[in-house]
């Protein structure tokens, strides 16, 4: 069965927004977020052959690593924070980045390819 035309799915879905709601995702946070996201992303092989539960735990993973990031910038800046609650984040990260797979390797090209292709001798 063929996938519905862009029109048809959600703004989420069809890839134009990272947020459902009114989202600022000019703020600090949605952009880390999304830098976040697109680099969970770019590791595993970019976000064409990523299932539906890849993504989803990425989704988590990046949401819960902003949230870590926010902790130790309290940290840096003096601030109380609730050790356990950091804690917490870092099993959760853990246990999000089982569920998103392996990190991809990149691809290396053959010297053959590699000269083929104009490259300079080493």
């Amino acid at each position: 069965m063929a996938a519905p035309h862009p029109r048809h799915q959600s703004r989420l879905t069809n890839g134009s927004t990272l947020f459902l709601g009114n989202v600022d995702a000019r703020s600090s946070v949605a952009r880390r977020y999304a830098d976040i996201l697109r680099e969970l992303e770019a590791e595993r092989g970019g976000a064409a052959g990523l299932s539906v539960t890849a993504r989803e735990a990425m989704r988590a993973y990046a949401g819960l690593a902003v949230r870590l990031e926010q902790l130790h910038t309290d940290i840096a800046a003096g601030k109380e924070v609730d050790p356990e609650a950091l804690g917490q984040l870092g099993d959760r990260l853990d246990r999000q980045a089982r569920r998103m797979g392996p990190v991809k390797a990149p691809e290396r090209r053959s010297l053959r390819d590699h000269f083929a292709a104009g490259g300079a001798r080493p």
